[in-house]
């Protein structure tokens, strides 16, 4: 029996859970806003004291890579590195869209859109004739990537002998983060009048 702790903050609905083999034995899901840095570890504790589980019951760590938010990203990934390393057990990564997808595996003719951009763009799908049986859009609460779901991942990927190495883990970004955007405009703003 393997107990994983999942820790998914790829957006602000950030989300630990904690799972034993192919079973959620608990999950905390909290609209954290830019506040990962502060709530992660208090709820990772509140949930393995709920649970009565002790941090070195915990047999593995999967972790959201993204893509998503810059800074919670790094303190998601920070947080299980650290543990994982701390108490000398596997870690694993795996991309928002992977978890997401962890639905679709049971899907075999309509389309599903999921995801942010699904909810964004639900008139355009319609509106153009894709509407119908055709698509199914996913509820609300589907549409974030879970910890519960990504609990499972993990478990499959470590009774498959797999996980990724503490160090090597790193994050997914869709663009690079504003302070570098800033700093790169202000390199080319000097360029420019030189």
């Amino acid at each position: 029996m393997m107990k994983v702790l999942a820790i998914e903050t790829s957006t602000y609905s950030g989300s630990v859970a904690v799972s034993e083999d192919d079973m959620i034995l608990g999950e905390y899901y909290l609209n954290m806003g830019p506040s990962h840095s502060e709530r992660l570890v208090p709820a990772i504790d509140m949930l393995l004291g709920e649970l009565g589980i002790g941090r070195k019951e915990l047999g593995g760590v999967a972790v959201s890579l993204g893509p998503g938010s810059f800074t919670a990203l790094r303190v998601g990934i920070s947080t299980a590195k650290g543990l994982a390393y701390s108490l000398g057990i596997p870690v694993t990564g795996a991309y928002s869209l992977e978890i997401l997808a962890g639905l679709m595996e049971i899907i075999k003719e309509e389309t599903i859109f999921i995801g942010e951009g699904a909810l964004l763009y639900r008139d355009f799908l319609e509106d153009n004739g894709l509407g119908g049986e055709a698509i199914q859009i996913c509820p609300p609460y589907l549409n974030y990537p879970r910890a519960s779901s990504l609990a499972f991942y993990g478990f499959k990927r470590f009774a498959e002998g797999h996980a990724d190495e503490v160090l090597g883990l790193a994050p997914m970004y869709l663009r690079k983060p504003d302070a570098e955007l800033t700093a790169k405009g202000r390199q080319d703003d000097r360029n420019g009048h030189n």
